[in-house]
């Protein structure tokens, strides 16, 4: 389905962020989203590169993750390392207010004229109260993946041990889930969505109110979704390596659990989940 056919199936303005931590499916959704869902993440040439890592490309907007580095920079932050999760109480008001005005620049910028506009960067997950306030009506969709798949990928990358990276798929989804609480937020599954894609891609069509295709969608995602280029799957069945601490097990093991019954997480369980720790 093209971008303008399937807008003309919208009956609402849309701003949608993928907002999750890297290695995540992140750039397979922004894909779906972009490609079945007709949700405009912008031209390929105003992306990040497509590369041996993700050759299908990233749709990821190269001066929004030059504006999210801005942020972080701002704000003593890094991808590796997340900021203070409250670091809007410590950010000078004229600082805050340059940050905005930067962010809401950017959005218009690439957004004009588009009733339907998206984006993402991992980075969003540590920055997303600068964009919100910049764009009040973002609908964030959150995806996520095992944290042992995601940690060894995000360690290959780096050409580091995936034990340097313990509790930062926590520290992530922390942020996700405080920053994205008063959103009209959907969370995805990735296995989910590489292993049984329509179904996934008919909730989000739902929370979106994109009328469905379902015939069209599926040939399409046929042709999208390849099963065989996921890498760094974790075995099921086999004990947790010790880079997964005990908070980050029950986090996923929540939202793994929602995801099978067709629900979202709860604000309260995901406050005794975050108070654990």
């Amino acid at each position: 389905m093209s971008t303008q056919t399937a807008q003309s199936h919208q009956t609402t303005r849309q701003r949608v962020a993928v907002v999750s931590i890297g290695r995540s499916g992140t750039s397979l959704l922004a894909r779906i989203l972009h490609e079945v869902l007709g949700i405009d993440f912008g031209e390929e040439k105003d992306h990040i590169p497509r590369n041996h890592n993700n050759p299908d490309g990233y749709f990821e907007n190269r001066e929004f993750l030059e504006t999210n580095e801005r942020i972080l920079a701002a704000i003593r932050g890094a991808v590796l390392r997340p900021p203070a999760a409250d670091f809007e109480a410590n950010l000078a008001p004229e600082t805050r207010a340059q940050l905005v005005a930067l962010v809401a620049e950017k959005l218009s910028a690439y957004s004009q004229g588009k009733p339907c506009f998206g984006w993402k960067d991992p980075r969003l997950s540590l920055t997303f109260p600068i964009w919100l306030a910049a764009e009040p009506g973002i609908v964030p969709i959150i995806v996520f993946r095992d944290p042992v798949s995601v940690l060894q990928s995000i360690a290959a990358q780096l050409s580091t041990e995936p034990d340097k990276l313990t509790g930062l798929w926590f520290e992530y989804y922390r942020r996700i889930f405080a920053y994205t609480a008063a959103t009209p937020r959907l969370v995805v599954s990735f296995q989910q969505l590489v292993s049984s894609p329509l179904p996934t891609v008919l909730a989000m069509a739902r929370h979106l109110h994109i009328e469905a295709q379902p015939a069209e969608w599926q040939a399409q995602l046929d042709t999208i979704v390849k099963p065989s280029q996921v890498h760094h799957k974790a075995p099921e069945g086999t004990p947790l390596p010790a880079f997964i601490d005990p908070a980050t097990a029950a986090l996923h093991d929540y939202l793994k659990g929602c995801a099978a019954a067709g629900t979202q997480p709860t604000q309260e369980r995901l406050a005794e989940l975050f108070g654990s720790r």
